[in-house]
């Protein structure tokens, strides 16, 4: 660790020694982190990737970590997180947002500019890139939507444009799942509107949000993937199994697809409750639940 230290000094890249991961997880839960590392630039995720490559180092990389479940015992690995790749910039209809921008902020800015499309995107907690990534969406919206060009750096350190196509992008998946790279920055093609409609718009979905989800407490957003066909929250709640609860973890009585983070939960708990979730409901309607969390070890 020691080299990799001295290689983050050389180069100039941003980085923080054992980390309370509670302290940068929506769901406030996990232990320490050991080193997080901050790229601020594409040149920087590029040598941070080839030095992964060149020197067999374990890492995940993370943007605003909305929905992950952080182990208790902490991570030894390496994190690289995405904060500081958080530029924007408009040419004419097209908008391109760094990896680390929130998407609440990528979508006023294009509203500020008076063009639409990505008023779906405002509430969710995350960042462009993690969004890009999971092709994340709600209340009828998606990335795959929106998105043509993705900037990315593989596993060698290679920068990489990718224009996307529709057929790359599925139900919480990209072309981008199932590869070892860095999503850098993402370009978005929008269309012109209405400022005062698309704000409208987003109050509206705000207020849908604060009435029908456990905003008030910790969680992860949206536990388990839909399944075809059904609605988790629906499957869930006709289980009876709203409000039940495994230590500080607990199913929301507001959302059934939602866990919270009630009285100090551990990721155990966490853990523990999503199996027992899963067993009733395929126990019920023969059903399997698919995790859209992720729980890191």
């Amino acid at each position: 660790m020691n080299q990799f230290i001295s290689f983050l000094t050389v180069f100039g890249i941003e980085y923080q020694r054992d980390v309370s991961l509670k302290d940068i997880s929506t769901f406030k839960i996990g232990g320490n982190a050991r080193i997080i590392c901050y790229p601020k630039s594409t040149e920087e995720v590029s040598v941070l990737m080839k030095y992964f490559g060149t020197h067999d180092i374990l890492y995940v990389v993370l943007g605003r970590c909305s929905n992950v479940v952080f182990p208790d015992d902490g991570i030894d690995y390496v994190i690289m997180k995405t904060d500081k790749l958080d530029f924007m910039s408009q040419n004419e209809n097209s908008f391109t947002f760094g990896a680390g921008v929130m998407l609440a902020k990528a979508s006023k800015f294009s509203i500020d500019k008076a063009y639409t499309g990505l008023e779906f995107a405002y509430g969710i907690p995350g960042s462009v890139g993690g969004a890009v990534y999971m092709n994340a969406g709600a209340y009828g919206g998606q990335m795959s939507d929106v998105i043509i060009l993705a900037e990315y750096v593989d596993r060698e350190g290679n920068v990489i444009y990718h224009e996307t196509a529709q057929n790359e992008f599925g139900y919480r998946h990209s072309y981008f799942t199932d590869k070892e790279c860095v999503i850098v920055s993402a370009t978005f093609r929008l269309k012109k509107g209405d400022k005062q409609k698309s704000e409208s718009e987003v109050r509206a979905l705000q207020q849908a949000r604060k009435d029908k989800q456990p905003l008030e407490y910790p969680s992860a957003g949206s536990v388990f993937k839909r399944p075809e066909g059904y609605f988790a929250g629906k499957l869930i709640e006709d289980c009876g199994l709203k409000g039940c609860q495994i230590g500080g973890a607990m199913v929301s009585t507001k959302h059934s697809g939602f866990i919270i983070n009630v009285n100090n939960a551990s990721a155990k708990d966490v853990y523990q409750l999503v199996q027992h979730i899963r067993k009733t409901v395929y126990n019920k309607f023969f059903v399997e639940l698919e995790c859209e969390i992720k729980f890191l070890k």
